[in-house]
C-alpha cells in the first residue's frame, strides 16, 4: 500500500511539472538576399547608311567634346570629293533609344565591384573590318568609370572593357554609349555596294 502511495504521489508530481507555463521561448529569423547583376542597353541597332538621302550632309554628334558628322549619302559624297585621308561618322540613326543619338546602359547591381565589356562579336565579319567600328562610353550616374578615353576601336582588346568599378559600385549606374565607323579614301568598295551587312556586338556584366 505504501509502495502504490509514493507511486501516485510520484506521477502527480511529474504531471504537475509538465503543466507548468514557462517565461522563455525561441524563434529564428532567416534571411535571403540575391546577387543582382542586371545590364540593360536600350539601343539594339546603330545605323550606319551611307545611301540614306534623307539627311543633308551637316547633321552631327558630340562624341567626347569633338563633332562627327551623321553617316547619309550627302555625307559620304562630301568624303569623297575633299577626303585625303580617314573620317570617323556617327550613325545615321539608333533604334530603341527615342531618337537620342546614343545608346544607354543601365547597371543595377548589389556588388561594389564590376566590369561591363564587350565579350564577343559575332556574325560578320564586316567587309572593311570590325576595327572599323569604334566605341565610346561615358558616365552618367552612378558608379564606376569609363575606359574608354577616346573612341577605341571594337577590336582593341578581346574581351575590350567598357567601364567598371573598382569600390562602391552597388545600386544604379547610368553610361551613355556611343559608336563610330571609319571610312577611308583608299576603301576599293565592290560594285555591287556593302548591302546592310552587320555584326552582333555582345556585351557582359560581371564581378568577382
Amino acid at each position: 500500500m505504501k509502495r502504490k502511495l509514493v507511486a501516485l504521489m510520484a506521477l502527480l508530481a511529474s504531471l504537475s511539472l509538465a503543466q507548468t507555463p514557462t517565461n522563455t521561448d525561441s524563434h529564428t529569423v532567416t534571411v535571403n538576399i540575391p546577387s543582382v547583376l542586371q545590364l540593360d542597353l536600350n539601343a539594339t541597332d546603330y545605323l550606319f547608311d551611307f545611301a540614306d538621302a534623307s539627311l543633308t550632309g551637316t547633321e552631327t554628334v558630340t562624341v567626347n567634346s569633338a563633332s562627327y558628322t551623321k553617316a547619309s549619302q550627302a555625307a559620304y559624297l562630301t568624303f569623297l570629293n575633299t577626303a585625303s585621308g580617314t573620317q570617323d561618322f556617327a550613325p545615321t540613326s539608333l533604334t530603341g533609344t527615342g531618337g537620342a543619338d546614343y545608346g544607354t546602359v543601365n547597371v543595377l547591381t548589389n556588388h561594389a565591384q564590376w566590369t561591363v565589356k564587350i565579350s564577343s562579336i559575332t556574325d560578320g565579319p564586316l567587309t572593311l573590318g570590325n576595327g572599323r567600328v569604334k566605341v565610346f562610353a561615358e558616365k552618367v550616374s552612378g558608379g564606376g568609370a569609363s575606359w574608354t578615353t577616346t573612341p577605341t576601336p571594337i577590336t582593341a582588346a578581346s574581351p575590350l572593357t567598357l567601364f567598371s568599378a573598382s569600390s562602391g559600385g552597388q545600386g544604379k549606374s547610368v553610361y551613355k554609349l556611343y559608336y563610330l565607323f571609319t571610312m577611308d579614301i583608299n576603301d576599293d568598295i565592290p560594285l555591287g555596294g556593302i548591302d546592310h551587312e552587320s555584326i552582333t556586338v555582345n556585351l557582359l556584366l560581371t564581378s568577382p
